[in-house]
């Protein structure tokens, strides 16, 4: 039986945490930007219950360091009394969904990545996420992604027992994310809210959830690039996050995220940056084939306010100082890259290949 996840999201939803297991000890993994004025709040909001800060600066998780922090955050077994509460982008978050685990051996880690957890058969503690970037959806999502850049793969961890307990969305949290990183995470969720539309997975709840997401996210992105500080935009784009992010749970993404992760391996752009660039060339694809016509229909209406055609998406993405694929390209290594995905995973969860 999968937990259930409560979620909270509104300007101060951090003040909840405040009333959440209060009587165990909670430990904050953090992004090193998080500022002071959130620290002095979480001390006031935990008191003697915050057992320990560490702020976590490497990036994007990859297999062996995070083994190596999973065993370090376990080294003291009355952790197991206690609870994890993470504070970042999905770096921090996909990292905290890993060492809420406790290791039986040193290749935990290795031994459970590419397989579902079961609920049944793991400790771990429970988990409090908190995203500073409105893009990821990990906060509401039972899949973490581990890197392995040695041999360029990617990885996850995924299963019920991965779900947070608890997701809080404020988008206070975001008031100091650059344009840069506000962009890249806002794209990330667009393309979460396209993937489980254009997907064979894709039903009536995911379908309002990603509508939703993509009207404002497309309105409200262009707006916000000069205004970073407007609370209300702010609001308007982690609720996109998060109903891209739930749609996401329930059909998983598709061809332009397998398209990505090989520039994300290849050349460490970031995870929404590796997707824009792949967005209007898939969408190019998803209307020249032969699905379902009412999913077609769906995309359009979606994007109808913003972009006519995909060579429309490209330019507006231009502007946000993204770089893209033309969806007119045609040429062979990248005719080869999609024949080879078409038979993965991700790639058979596209809809256009159904015929």
């Amino acid at each position: 039986m999968a937990q259930q996840q409560q979620i909270r999201i509104g300007y101060n939803a951090i003040k909840h945490i405040e009333n959440l297991y209060p009587d165990h000890h909670i430990h904050l993994i953090h992004i090193p930007e998080l500022t002071n004025d959130v620290h002095c709040l979480i001390r006031d909001l935990l008191g003697s219950r915050l057992a320990s800060t560490r702020s976590y600066r490497s990036g994007m998780p990859s297999v062996i360091p995070t083994q190596v922090m999973q065993s370090e955050f376990w080294q003291d077994d009355r952790v197991r009394e206690d609870v994890l509460l993470a504070i970042g982008g999905g770096s921090v978050m996909d990292l905290a969904k890993v060492l809420r685990f406790k290791p039986n051996t040193a290749q935990w880690l290795v031994n459970h990545l590419d397989r579902e957890i079961s609920l049944d058969c793991e400790v771990a503690i429970p988990l409090i996420l908190m995203p500073t970037t409105a893009g990821t959806g990990s906060e509401v999502t039972p899949t973490a992604t581990i890197w392995d850049f040695s041999q360029k793969k990617k990885h996850a961890l995924f299963g019920d027992a991965v779900m947070a307990n608890h997701a809080i969305i404020d988008p206070a949290l975001c008031l100091g994310a650059s344009w840069q990183i506000t962009r890249d995470s806002a794209l990330d969720a667009l393309s979460h809210a396209l993937e489980s539309i254009w997907n064979v997975h894709h039903n009536n709840y995911s379908t309002t959830l990603s509508f939703k997401a993509i009207c404002s996210i497309c309105k409200y992105l262009p707006l916000i690039q000069n205004d970073l500080n407007n609370i209300e935009w702010r609001l308007q784009l982690s609720e996109a996050a998060l109903n891209a992010g739930l749609a996401m749970a329930k059909t998983q993404t598709a061809l332009v995220h397998a398209l990505s992760y090989q520039d994300t391996l290849e050349h460490h752009k970031s995870h929404g940056e590796s997707c824009a660039y792949w967005l209007p060339y898939v969408w190019q694809i998803f209307i020249n084939s032969e699905c379902d016509p009412s999913i077609k229909q769906t995309v359009a209406l979606a994007l109808e306010n913003y972009f006519k055609s995909p060579f429309q998406m490209h330019a507006w993405l231009t502007r946000l100082g993204v770089q893209s694929v033309d969806p007119s390209r045609v040429d062979n290594e990248t005719i080869n890259r999609i024949a080879q995905i078409k038979c993965s995973v991700r790639g058979r969860n596209f809809a256009g290949f159904v015929v």
